[in-house]
């Protein structure tokens, strides 16, 4: 649940909204049609209807008012400047041909990296008002001094040169920009701010009547054409400008940066107090509550906000709510975590950036399929793509987007196309297909066209286009229904901004690459919204920070309170360097931190309760845990000089309640039953019931394995998954050989070698090792392609290779220890990969009576010189001789024995092994002197021998002791009160096929 935090029933003292006050001192001062000869400037669009909402509340009733004419900053520029504004694209294709004119061997590609900057840095430049020539002078003395160097001069034709020169012509490139966008009537956007400025200033200078008398509103930071044409107007007693500020941030001493830039104004201006609203000491005076609450995740700060906004409306139905989403990817988590009935009205200011929705993913995952295949083409260009990885495959056929067309498919009367994209992802792992050529796609995707606008070889970036048309066409079928109004609209933005490019690119003059193509589709992408309808004024707004400027709410939710959210992270987002920017007053990053400073303080002033969501530190997929400055600011600095403010500090925890979002509070009672404990996942226990305890019984009487009971011992809940539920693991595409595939084929190899010696009953003696080392490489050959068979992954290539030729070695190197070990020669191998089986009466329970089964394969039986066998197992991990070895020095046998039938460790799993390997031959009548591995990565050990000594140490047999071990073994698994449950080793876990149904 949410507790409920307000203790402020009636503010004493409630501050009038800042456009309110503008807009009843503008039609108190201006009365009639005065009104509607005024120019009103304020910082946002959203701010416009505000300001005309208020204007409107501010007449009289039954009055008819005259409305001035209310305008954005940026809209009153650049309709003031004359100029049409051009699209980036078309400003980088223009900078391309300027530059071509200049070196006609500039690369598209290459330029596409640094053209984005390149066009704003020259739009901060006019923006800014700073000298053309003065920079691109200074700048290229800048960077003369790097390469000032007396003895060497870079050849012309170098990168080095060409480096160089690139900085001494910009200032020709920028005018030529110029030029050809002034013979268009175009701009970029700090172009027109210049063009605004000039144009004001000739006005002025010519003395011209017509010019509106203007107020300048609610502005915070602003650009030095901002400033220049505020100047002069003001100088000319032309305009008012009135500034929303605060004493907290604007004393002369404060080290705020929020007032920064005001403080600035103030003193350059010479401005008076009552044109920054006195100003007002409202966040030193004003009784407000601010809350911290940090949560878990980024994800988790919409349901929280959504809990938060419910106690709000609750509490005050007709309070002004703010949202406010410094990060907009937060959008559709905060909007479905809306709670509907507790807020059924709600206004969405910023739009849906396209980059958020699941649109965006599928064309993300489209181009992943064809830049990371192996491409045989161009590999400048990624054309020519002809095998796919089947990673990137399965992850674009598995979008909803595409699941949701086969939902479409399946209805229609065409079978051959029912289960289709199912189909193809099934034979990927049928096949083991690691890359897949685009004809097979085609060929499982029985040439349907979606499998051919996904897959189909792009050649040029008309191909690209064409799939993407292809692509919307098919898949707006799905979405004809009036419940797919949200994904129709992402088709249709989808395809306007592929329309745009097919309208701008020309595909074989401008040889553009797959990444470059996508650069300029992602750039239109991220500028790209998804508006919202709503009532402009509703009581509850979802907004960015910037939309919030020249606005006052009741109450303010504020998310993503972290460092480097908020404020943004410190990036030189310029080709200019940090010196040339600070020596020509263009803005830096401090700038841009004092500006989100300013808006993040001016929000809080009229606020009376404000929400201060942080990701808490350690949260997976965070930028940093760290609390934005911001947050430290209110806690150290206004909580002492504001004794009406009330400040919490909480911690929002998931429960099992009803209600699943709880803010705890520092002094609350942390034993409360709803907050879920940080502890980890209950053990998961099955009780042996009936059932089970004869499923049991069926396992150990068909067949238990030395590998079945290691398995119970080890951990009995992945037992009863693999023996008793038979849950089968998933199957995956294997992109190399895994480690149990390399074993088999060195198992494999090794079983071929020694066939014929064992057929024809006779030894291998130190004459037929050079045969048999030259014999190696082939059989590990047709090990791997055995294993490998119907498979994609070949063998002579990748990591699959390198294990072929660590097979080779590890075979060559066994033979070839053969020689050198004493005794080692010659070798009588009588079975291979032969099957070992017994069956023992046991005596489970008083009177009731078990034959249990016992089977294994035993890798190679050996007979030596004395006519009693030996059990060799390989492995092709490491084993040392101590890992065979239960009894520790000075320990008695039955710890030793106890050992055995308890362990849970790899070297009591190796000796059990082997120790029922030696049981099955003695007790069918075989004697089995020896039990051994031998570590193929250990070869110096020789045949590694498990001491067993200490079972017969009590003058038991060796038989008769294992009998009753077998029996003691056999009834803790039937036993009722031991339950099946999962290991305390997590170690185990690590590769288990099942530790996902465990928690682990």
């Amino acid at each position: 649940m949410l507790a409920s935090s307000s203790t402020l029933s009636a503010p004493a003292a409630i501050a009038t909204p800042f456009l309110t006050q503008m807009a009843r001192d503008l039609v108190t001062r201006f009365p009639g049609s005065e009104l509607s000869d005024l120019i009103v400037v304020v910082p946002t669009r959203r701010a416009v209807v505000y300001l005309k909402n208020e204007l409107a509340l501010a007449a009289e009733a039954g009055q008819a008012l005259w409305s001035p004419r209310v305008t954005a900053m940026e809209d009153y520029m650049v309709e003031l400047a004359g100029v049409q504004v051009e699209e980036p694209i078309a400003l980088q294709l223009m900078l391309f041909d300027i530059l071509r004119g200049i070196d006609k061997k500039l690369d598209f590609d290459q330029f596409v990296g640094w053209s984005g900057l390149l066009l704003q840095d020259f739009s901060n430049l006019d923006q800014n008002l700073a000298s053309p020539a003065k920079m691109f002078e200074y700048l290229s003395q800048a960077k003369a001094l790097e390469r000032w160097e007396l003895t060497d001069v870079p050849a012309p034709a170098s990168t080095t040169a060409q480096y160089f020169r690139f900085w001494d012509d910009l200032e020709k490139v920028y005018w030529r920009l110029r030029k050809r966008m002034k013979h268009d009537h175009l701009a970029y956007p700090g172009l027109a701010y210049r063009l605004a400025v000039r144009r004001m200033q000739n006005r002025l200078e010519n003395n011209d009547a017509t010019i509106a008398r203007h107020f300048f509103l609610g502005l915070g930071s602003l650009s030095r054409a901002e400033e220049k044409l505020i100047r002069l107007l003001l100088r000319e007693g032309k305009a008012e400008v009135h500034f929303d500020g605060d004493a907290f941030y604007m004393d002369n001493d404060s080290p705020n940066r929020a007032g920064q830039h005001l403080r600035r104004y103030r003193r350059d201006w010479e401005l008076p107090n009552e044109n920054f609203g006195g100003p007002a000491d409202l966040l030193r005076s004003l009784p407000r509550e601010v809350q911290f609450v940090g949560v878990a995740n980024a994800s988790m700060q919409g349901k929280v906000a959504g809990q938060l906004l419910a106690e709000s409306r609750l509490h005050d139905p007709t309070a002004k709510v703010a949202v406010v989403l410094p990060d907009e990817t937060l959008l559709l988590p905060v909007l479905h975590g809306l709670p509907p009935e507790a807020v059924p009205e709600y206004n969405v200011t910023m739009g849906l950036s396209f980059q958020s929705t699941p649109l965006f993913n599928l064309v993300d995952l489209l181009f992943e399929v064809h830049l990371t295949g192996i491409r045989e083409g161009s590999a400048e260009t990624g054309y020519g793509v002809p095998r796919y990885h089947h990673l990137a495959v399965t992850k674009l056929l598995m979008h909803p987007f595409l699941r949701r067309y086969q939902q479409w498919l399946d209805k229609q009367e065409q079978p051959q196309y029912h289960g289709l994209l199912e189909n193809i992802c099934h034979q990927i792992v049928k096949r083991n297909a690691v890359l897949l050529p685009a004809s097979e796609l085609l060929d499982l995707g029985r040439q349907h066209p979606l499998i051919a606008a996904l897959f189909r070889t792009w050649d040029t970036c008309d191909d690209i286009i064409a799939a993407c048309y292809t692509l919307i066409d098919l898949l707006k079928q799905a979405y004809q229904d009036q419940h797919s109004a949200i994904e129709a609209e992402y088709l249709y933005l989808f395809f306007t901004l592929v329309k745009r490019l097919d309208s701008v690119f020309d595909c074989r003059e401008q040889r553009l690459s797959v990444r470059s193509f996508r650069r300029f589709l992602y750039e239109q992408m991220a500028r790209t919204r998804l508006p919202f309808s709503g009532e402009p004024i509703a009581d509850v707004q979802v907004m960015g920070l910037l939309e919030t400027r020249a606005l006052d709410f009741d109450h303010i939710i504020i998310l993503s309170c972290n460092e480097n959210v908020l404020p943004a992270p410190k990036r030189h987002a310029s080709l200019f360097p940090y010196d040339v920017l600070t020596q020509f007053k263009l803005p830096t990053y401090a700038d841009h931190e004092a500006a989100t400073a300013h808006q993040f303080w001016r929000l809080l002033q009229r606020a009376r309760r404000v929400d201060l969501l942080h990701v808490l530190p350690g949260a997976e997929g965070t930028r940093t845990g760290e609390r934005s400055r911001f947050l430290l600011q209110i806690e150290n600095d206004l909580l002492p000089q504001n004794p009406q403010l009330v400040l919490r500090d909480l911690t929002a925890t998931a429960t099992s309640s009803p209600h699943p979002i709880h803010v705890l509070y520092d002094d609350e009672d942390t034993d409360n039953e709803d907050v879920v404990a940080q502890t980890p996942v209950g053990d998961l226990v099955l009780e042996k019931d009936e059932k089970m305890l004869h499923a049991l019984r069926g396992v150990l009487e068909h067949g238990l394995s030395p590998s079945a009971l290691n398995e119970f011992l080890n951990c009995s809940l992945r037992f009863y998954f693999n023996r008793l539920a038979r849950f089968q693991e998933a199957e995956e595409v294997e992109e190399k050989l895994g480690a149990d595939g390399f074993g088999t084929v060195v198992h494999e190899a090794l079983e071929n070698m020694f066939r014929p010696f064992v057929q024809a009953d006779q030894p291998i003696t130190a004459a037929d090792i050079p045969g048999l080392l030259k014999q190696a490489p082939g059989e590990v050959e047709r090990a791997l392609r055995k294993e490998e068979t119907d498979r994609h992954a070949r063998t002579d290539e990748g990591l699959n290779y390198v294990l072929g030729q660590v097979a080779v070695q590890l075979v060559q190197r066994y033979l070839e220890n053969l020689l050198a070990q004493p005794g080692a020669l010659p070798l009588k191998v009588v079975a291979l990969e032969q099957i070992l089986e017994t069956k023992v009466p046991l005596q489970v329970a008083e009177g009731e009576q078990l034959l249990l089964r016992l089977y294994g394969f035993t890798d190679r039986l050996d007979e030596l010189p004395d006519g009693s066998l030996r059990v060799v197992d390989y492995k092709t991990g490491l084993v040392q001789p101590y890992d065979l070895k239960l009894q520790k020095k000075g320990e008695d046998a039955q710890a030793a024995t106890e050992r055995l039938l308890t362990d849970a460790t790899s070297s009591a799993d190796k000796v059990r092994q082997l120790w029922l390997y030696r049981f099955m031959l003695e007790r069918e009548g075989r004697h089995a002197a020896d039990a051994a591995i031998i570590s193929l990565r250990n070869l110096g050990a020789g045949p590694m021998t498990a001491e067993m000594g200490f079972l017969t140490e009590d003058g038991q047999s060796f038989v008769a002791k294992g009998e009753a071990m077998l029996t003691e073994l056999a009834r803790r698994i039937l036993d009722p009160a031991e339950p099946i449950r999962k290991t305390d080793d997590l170690d185990r876990c690590q590769y288990c096929p099942y530790k996902g149904i465990c928690a682990r």
